[in-house]
């Protein structure tokens, strides 16, 4: 049985890395095709254009070290709303020791093939840290989670809607927006119903454990997502806090985008862009789906001038981000080498067996049934 879980968790990781090279693969490609990529020209691969980029970056290297400045200001961000969000169900998690265990979290999405993730690390180590507070450790991480993604929404449809793009002339793009703005509605009208009183005693919960495929994980969100109903104000700072997340993502990938082309999307329009290529992070393949997004979108919409960008420059720019997440993560890794190394190996010994860890730790005891009716 332990062997067939194994042959199943790698084919699933081989899987995941074999899309992850298609999309990538196919970008690259884009790039370097005959008179269309950033690194081509009407005969080809150019080297020249390559070595073009590298000298316009040594130029403009100030605009590279914001960018690095801004990402790492927007994952600090997040390393804080965890804290908050845990200490607000009583966990007594010490700031310092939250951010030992964010940034291990944030390793271990850097993991190859992405092996753990880094929610679930980071949930078994601060589970581990205090055993007591279990079921309200891994509602935090899950509703950290959830708010992070909804902020998302929240960004790109305010961005959407100071910069008009709805009104775009480019049907696909209108159509993205307008289901931006309804996710966000949607999404703003669920989380109230979560938030507030369950009339049914619990029955509703039982229901949605019914749905297929997401009625177990939608359940399960609801349960964590009522520890904090007597926390409004938590919740709500939680999702002011993250937007300028978000905000700093899109700058430092405008940043980049200075740092190394000539011509670029405006500001304006990277905080509708950039989100919406963030929300790609849902699907569980760590590199390629938003470099996809991101590289199409800044392709789809004309410059000022009329023309557009050349395929390629979106991909580069997130590679040359994830470089950035790199170097921060390497601050992380010589931490966790030389004081943290038997946290992170017996995480990893948990992690793998993560789905069993998973069922046990449902956060029940926060909200459990009798604790719904009130």
């Amino acid at each position: 049985m332990a062997k067939q879980k194994t042959v199943k968790q790698w084919a699933v990781q081989l899987l995941k890395v074999g899309i992850s090279a298609a999309i990538i693969g196919y970008l690259v490609w884009d790039s370097v095709r005959r008179g269309e990529g950033i690194f081509s020209d009407q005969h080809g691969f150019n080297p020249e254009k390559f070595w073009q980029l590298v000298h316009h970056a040594g130029q403009h290297w100030y605009h590279l070290i914001l960018a690095f400045v801004t990402a790492t200001s927007g994952v600090l961000i997040t390393f804080f709303r965890w804290w908050v969000l845990v200490r607000t169900v009583d966990v007594p998690l010490r700031l310092t020791e939250s951010f030992r265990f964010s940034f291990m979290g944030f390793l271990f999405n850097l993991a190859p093939m992405g092996l753990v993730g880094g929610d679930l690390a980071k949930a078994i180590l601060a589970a581990r840290r205090f055993p007591d507070h279990r079921p309200e450790t891994v509602a935090s991480v899950f509703v950290d989670r959830v708010l992070g993604l909804y902020a998302l929404f929240v960004v790109a449809s305010g961005a959407i809607l100071l910069t008009g793009l709805v009104s775009s002339s480019l049907p696909i793009l209108q159509n993205i927006c307008r289901l931006v703005l309804i996710v966000t509605v949607g999404a703003t009208l669920v989380l109230i119903a979560c938030w507030a009183p369950d009339v049914t005693g619990g029955n509703v919960i039982t229901l949605m454990e019914r749905v297929p495929i997401v009625g177990k994980l939608l359940a399960r969100f609801v349960t964590a997502f009522r520890a904090y109903r007597h926390h409004p104000w938590i919740l709500i700072t939680s999702v002011i806090m993250t937007c300028p997340v978000h905000l700093l993502f899109s700058v430092s990938i405008y940043f980049i985008g200075l740092g190394l082309f000539d011509r670029i999307q405006p500001l304006a329009r990277h905080f509708v862009f950039c989100p919406l290529a963030g929300v790609m992070q849902v699907i569980p393949v760590s590199i390629g789906p938003t470099e996809f997004v991101l590289d199409r979108l800044f392709v789809l919409m004309p410059l000022a001038d009329g023309t557009h960008m050349l395929p390629g420059q979106g991909l580069v720019t997130l590679l040359v981000y994830r470089v950035f997440s790199l170097v921060l993560a390497t601050t992380g890794l010589s931490y966790f080498f030389f004081f943290a190394r038997t946290d992170w190996q017996e995480a990893l010994r948990e992690a793998e067996e993560a789905e069993e860890w998973e069922e046990s730790a449902t956060p029940a005891s926060p909200v459990s049934k009798e604790a719904v009716r009130r």
